[in-house]
């Protein structure tokens, strides 16, 4: 990992054997197919993979809003095919969708935040903490009696982070969370989740296709065709090419730039961040 010290060994999310498939008649579509893995606490998990690899359906599997076919997946303890703690797996493991106007359910933001702790029945000064903190932590407290209409596409996804976060969760999972946003807004994104792995030890699992939001990642599970076909460091995962070109993936592009000197003769080790490419590229002679 980036930071031992910042991950325990404490697994607070585990799928074993997990497998999943839609159905509508007898129309039958694989979802994802034998998944073994583990989401440990504090660590920052990247689940990378083009469209239709099955990494939204292993991001809903892990917080309970599908349950497996065979497999089982457990949330700090509690299997999530218990339909009596069904609510309680969810309240553990926040889910932060694609489109965040979809997740908007009041017309003035700090409401709309605080509707996820008085669905939990919190007192109103608990919540207000919460609405507080959650703005704060997620850079928006200035915005709290606006309206969500009159922000980007960046500010309302970290409006709906904050929803997540004012319930206190163990875990926040985000889907596609950055796929609808320019890139001023997926770089708000991406910095917020930084500071709530970093900063606040939150677990954070980010479900994405874009290789350079997987860079800061702790451990990277690479899937294709709804299994896992590769895992590991970033710096492990980037450093075989061909696997995530099978897996209909590019390396990012200070890795393919590194690659191409490399190739040319060029004394330049494999990066995967501008930094580095930048910094070998300046010490050449």
């Amino acid at each position: 990992m980036n930071d031992n010290a910042r991950a325990t060994q404490e697994a607070v999310i585990t799928a074993d054997g997990v497998s999943f498939s839609y159905r509508s008649g007898e129309y039958v579509s694989r979802g994802v197919r034998e998944i073994n893995l583990e989401v440990m606490r504090g660590e920052f998990l990247v689940i990378l993979g083009r469209n239709g690899s099955g990494k939204s359906t292993l991001a809903k599997l892990l917080n309970g809003f599908l349950v497996p076919d065979t497999g089982k997946v457990t949330v700090l303890g509690t299997d999530t095919s218990d339909d009596d703690k069904v609510y309680e797996v969810r309240s553990k493991v926040g889910m932060v969708f694609q489109n965040p106007d979809n997740q908007m359910v009041a017309s003035v933001i700090e409401n709309d935040v605080a509707f996820g702790p008085e669905n939990l029945g919190i007192p109103r000064e608990e919540i207000e903490k919460r609405v507080t903190a959650a703005l704060e932590i997620v850079g928006m407290s200035e915005y709290r009696k606006g309206s969500p209409n009159k922000l980007s596409g960046g500010q309302k996804q970290r409006i709906a982070i904050a929803a997540i976060l004012a319930m206190l969760p163990e875990v926040v999972i985000l889907d596609e969370s950055t796929a609808m946003l320019d890139p001023k807004g997926r770089r708000e994104i991406m910095e917020t989740v930084l500071k709530l792995n970093r900063e606040k030890g939150m677990t954070v699992v980010l479900i994405t296709h874009y290789m350079d939001e997987a860079i800061e990642a702790d451990r990277i599970f690479v899937m294709n065709d709804g299994e896992i076909v590769s895992s590991g460091a970033p710096r492990e995962v980037f450093a075989d090419a061909e696997s995530l070109k099978a897996a209909g993936l590019e390396l990012p592009a200070a890795s393919r730039i590194s690659l191409k000197l490399a190739e040319a003769g060029y004394d330049v080790p494999f990066a995967i961040t501008d930094e580095e490419l930048a910094d070998s590229v300046c010490r050449l002679k």
